[in-house]
């Protein structure tokens, strides 16, 4: 999974936790998740009346957000995605063209789809950055501190009320990406090169919850327990069928054949829509174990 993503739910797990009166701190093995960042700071965004924003930090300590939500007594905390308009190759013209999330999601701070809610019995707080995502951007001295990565969130927006964590079907999101998966597998199949099949086939099998495809412990949301055997095996295919990336990753395949080129097209963001749901479903689905 990408990295900013994979915060997220590790953060959404973290204070799911909280809801459920578990420890204030992240378990170690998902702690070093955050390795890459230095510690995380919270800002809020106030509008003023002349149209400008104001920036106040509220936190610079990972640790002083989440027992900031628990004293004002968090009830659950969850994802949302909100996919960006993307230009059909009928709309595309040079000066039109917006470049597919799936493909931006390659890099560091470049989509602005995804953010963090967060409830309790008199606020709702959504996180994310002025561009629609955690801040992320690089040290200058990063191989001296061993932290490449700066990371921010803001609160865009917040109410004086409660929200209810939504509901959703996890059974139906295991159906939409199995679909869509084993289309990919007959597409890749009409390659000549790379273990595209392979890939789609281990990720079926991490789907169905075969012996030997569960998530590694290392790379397992915080409070793994407090998730059902559906989430873990959504999470498994999530991890093993994130094929989105830079340099030989799906994203530069190319079929000669037209006909197999538009598949692709279409099937594509497809797959990287459903596990997109899948995530969003699955920071919905934190349960007391």
């Amino acid at each position: 999974m990408q990295g900013e993503i994979d915060q997220l739910l590790v953060l959404s797990s973290a204070v799911n936790a909280i809801a459920q009166k578990e420890p204030l701190r992240l378990p170690a093995a998902q702690a070093k998740r955050l390795r890459h960042t230095e510690d995380l700071t919270f800002v809020d965004l106030c509008k003023k009346n002349d149209g400008t924003v104001k920036e106040q930090i509220r936190f610079t300590k990972l640790s002083h957000w989440l027992e900031d939500l628990c004293n004002r007594k968090v009830s659950a905390a969850w994802l949302v995605w909100q996919p960006q308009h993307e230009t059909t190759p009928s709309e595309q013209t040079t000066e039109t063209y917006i470049q597919p999330e799936h493909m931006k999601v390659a890099f560091a701070g470049a989509t602005k789809s995804w953010s963090l809610i967060a409830t309790g019995p008199d606020f709702t707080e959504h996180w994310q950055s002025s561009w629609g995502q955690a801040s992320w951007g690089l040290q200058d001295d990063r191989e001296k501190q061993q932290n490449i990565w700066q990371v921010r969130y803001d609160c865009i927006q917040k109410t004086d009320q409660e929200t209810p964590r939504p509901t959703i079907d996890l059974a139906q999101e295991i159906a939409r990406l199995d679909k869509v998966l084993r289309a990919m597998t007959t597409l890749a199949g009409q390659l000549d090169h790379g273990n595209w099949p392979a890939v789609f086939n281990k990720t079926i099998d991490a789907l169905e919850g075969k012996k030997g495809t569960a998530l590694p412990p290392a790379i397992r949301p915080p409070y793994y327990a407090a998730y059902s055997k559906d989430a873990h095996r959504l999470l498994a295919a999530i991890y093993s069928g994130w094929v989105f990336g830079g340099m030989g990753s799906w994203n530069d395949v190319f079929f000669p054949n037209p006909e197999d080129q538009a598949n692709y097209d279409r099937l594509t963001p497809e797959l990287y829509q459903s596990l997109c749901r899948a995530i969003m479903a699955i920071s919905c689905s934190f349960q007391r174990p």
